[in-house]
């Protein structure tokens, strides 16, 4: 474990100008330099952006920090070994998050897996971390009740979204990807709202506001400004996308909530106009405020998180005897070959080998989980096998 790393910001930790720069960074590169990269899972979200990493041979943390990060950007947290496995657990149960407990994260990082996967920048120890690391969230959001299922970064925003439109309002939500679609579906649920669904991909925007009984509209057309509406939910990856042109010709406009990165709207142009703005920043505070009324639950969730975390270590820890119980196995092989190897067929000496390795295998993993992976070290060294260890 101690070749993991986890570095990066995010709104709760950086604020937003740091989440942007290092976004913008991180979603720039094409190939990471393999010198100091061999396996990397970038996690970018609306709000964090982290790299989980495993660490060079012989490189330490902070210089794969100051060989990688570019000079001006902020340097942000950075986690090696179990605190940077710990971390990783923290952000895929949702802990770290503006909104705690929200469930998106988790797809989220499943996704970010994924996506490096397919990419081939996943090795051993970024597999070996992701796959706990989910397995500890699960646990996490099944035992403890931090938040309703389908909870996203946008139900921080809707309670004050929805207090500050009219009766009975119409509202636009611009983008039709996952942050948008989670808005659009939570706000479908009240029928004092009539939705518009904008999208650069008119098919994509069609495709929601069906599901969601709603009108649909091409993004360009909307920000015409010919269609008034009383509310709106920025989802979109462009900066500053609703201009004061836009904004002149929505006389009932009230609110918007911008989960935009970089923001959707200069926060300076809404207090001109006198609108609610329900930004990352004033997220962040909702999210504050509600991390303060789960306390309890929240401890229960790391309570998990640490009692998962010695397990997670102790299996960590065995899967680098992998190759050194492999060795001993072919120990016991050779051996009972040369004794017996003229009386016996291969596939019975391979089954005894089997057989007579067990027992100190058993020994040796027990070792692992009682005293540490420094004191099987010491067992593996006078055997011979010290070089079986491997670096995961």
């Amino acid at each position: 474990m101690e070749a993991l790393a986890l570095i990066g910001v995010s709104q709760r930790r950086g604020g937003t100008e740091a989440l942007e720069a290092w976004t913008a960074w991180v979603e720039g590169v094409e190939r990471w330099p393999q010198a100091w990269v061999q396996e990397v899972v970038p996690i970018t979200t609306c709000n964090r952006c982290d790299l989980v990493l495993a660490l060079p041979r012989g490189v330490s943390l902070e210089r794969l920090r100051s060989e990688l990060i570019p000079a001006g950007l902020p340097r942000g947290y950075a986690f090696a070994g179990e605190a940077a496995f710990e971390q990783l657990c923290r952000v895929a149960a949702s802990l770290d998050s503006l909104n705690p407990g929200e469930d998106q994260i988790m797809n989220q990082v499943r996704s970010a897996f994924e996506a490096a996967r397919s990419k081939g920048t996943v090795g051993p120890t970024t597999s070996l971390a992701f796959n706990l690391a989910l397995r500890i969230a699960k646990r996490v959001r099944r035992e403890v009740p931090l938040a309703p299922e389908k909870t996203s970064l946008f139900s921080l925003a809707r309670p004050v979204f929805e207090r500050s439109l009219p009766a009975r309002a119409k509202v636009a939500v611009l983008g039709a990807g996952e942050m948008g679609a989670l808005a659009a579906r939570s706000l479908a649920a009240n029928a004092q709202i009539s939705l518009l669904i904008a999208n650069r991909s008119l098919d994509r925007a069609r495709a929601l506001a069906a599901e969601l009984h709603a009108e649909a509209l091409e993004l360009g057309v909307f920000l015409e400004g010919r269609i008034p509406v009383d509310g709106l939910v920025c989802a979109t990856p462009v900066e500053h996308l609703i201009g004061e042109d836009f904004l002149a010709r929505q006389p009932r406009l009230r609110a918007i909530v911008d989960l935009g990165l970089p923001h959707n709207i200069d926060p300076r142009l809404a207090a001109k106009r006198g609108l609610v703005l329900i930004d990352l920043e004033r997220m962040q505070a909702l999210g504050e405020e509600r991390r303060k009324q789960l306390q309890v639950h929240l401890a229960r969730a790391e309570a998990i998180i640490q009692e998962e975390l010695e397990a997670a270590l102790a299996e960590w820890a065995e899967r680098r005897l992998g190759m050194a119980i492999a060795q001993l196995r072919e120990r016991y092989r050779a051996t009972l070959e040369g004794l017996l190897g003229e009386l016996l067929p291969p596939e019975e000496i391979h089954r005894l080998a089997g057989r007579f390795a067990h027992l100190p295998i058993k020994g040796l993993r027990g070792l692992v989980r009682s005293h540490g992976l420094e004191a099987a070290q010491v067992f593996l060294d006078e055997a011979g096998l010290g070089q079986g260890v491997e670096r995961v």
